[in-house]
């Protein structure tokens, strides 16, 4: 006998796969919404800009067929319950097309901050700083709430026109007291590599917890001072190797307090971490702003005191 929930999950899954009734094929517009430039794309799908039909700017993600089914259900009720969030991109609309099921949010600005790095290159250890700081404050309050985001990193890091941070991508998101919330098989990692903690690149999911979030932002804020991830490698192994046996590299020119605090995140046993993005934030808020006028500016002679 099949269990009433299990038709409803049914139900939910051919929605998103069949596609719309007398739709009008037009590869100007995603269901309402009108494309003006496609923004970026990846494993996930595509991310274009649009305007809504009162000509309000968004953006909308099409999901790949990898991320249909139930881990769009997944996202789409988690993007609603964190909507309001401070630092937490903005959910507007869930939809379908021709293209596939499609999300609605915000438009952020200022781009992710992959796009802020690859465009003016690494940033200043304060406004690094105070940019990661902005980002845990946010994590933390998911994490009080038992939410882990699995896939932090700076395409999935968005920055208003202001340059605040905002946390999107939820896709891979877990609902620590859903027992119900895993969608992949055991012994299989997800994430991106450069910014998977050990016990996620291994997929001991009965190890994962917030401090897994706080080695992936301890990787971010390496790489947004030095321009590059802590853990690198020519091949995925080569990669996977250097998270799991090397040392966190030297930051010259950074004080020993955030050197400390970069390493504490990177550790590779989980207890050794932050416990969660609020211990972050808090380790982070003693440090020093950026300098009001010149908040790009490296200080002068590589101050390397605490």
């Amino acid at each position: 006998m099949i269990r009433p929930e299990a038709y409803a999950r049914l139900g939910q899954l051919a929605w998103v796969h069949a596609p719309p009734k007398e739709e009008a094929q037009d590869e100007s517009r995603i269901g309402r919404y009108r494309i003006v430039a496609r923004i970026g794309s990846g494993s996930a799908g595509e991310v274009f800009h649009a305007l809504d039909p009162a000509g309000h700017a968004v953006a909308v993600k099409v999901l790949r067929r990898v991320r249909r089914g139930r881990r769009y259900q997944r996202e789409v009720e988690l993007l609603e319950r964190l909507s309001e969030r401070e630092g937490v991109v903005a959910f507007l609309e869930a939809g379908r097309c021709g293209r596939g099921p499609y999300i609605v949010l915000e438009l952020a600005e200022g781009g992710s901050l992959r796009s802020r790095l690859q465009r003016d290159g690494p940033l200043a250890w304060q406004q690094a700083a105070t940019l990661v700081h902005q980002v845990a404050r946010s994590l933390g309050a998911l994490h009080g709430d038992g939410i882990i985001h699995r896939d932090l990193k700076p395409e999935n890091i968005l920055l208003q026109g202001d340059g605040r941070p905002l946390l999107s991508d939820f896709g891979l998101a877990k609902d620590l007291g859903d027992e119900d919330g895993e969608l992949t098989a055991a012994g299989f990692a997800l994430g991106t590599i450069g910014y998977m903690a050990p016990e996620l690149l291994d997929a001991q999911r009965e190890l994962l917890g917030p401090w897994t979030d706080v080695f992936a932002l301890g990787a971010v804020l390496f790489e947004l001072i030095a321009g590059r991830p802590p853990f690198q490698g020519k091949t995925l192994n080569e990669a996977a190797r250097s998270i799991r046996e090397d040392a966190v590299p030297d930051l010259p020119g950074t004080p020993r307090a955030l050197s400390e605090i970069i390493r504490r995140c990177l550790t590779k046993d989980a207890r050794g971490r932050f416990a969660d993005g609020g211990q972050l934030a808090a380790a982070l808020a003693p440090l020093p702003p950026p300098d009001a006028e010149n908040p790009l500016s490296h200080p002068p002679g590589g101050r390397t005191d605490d």
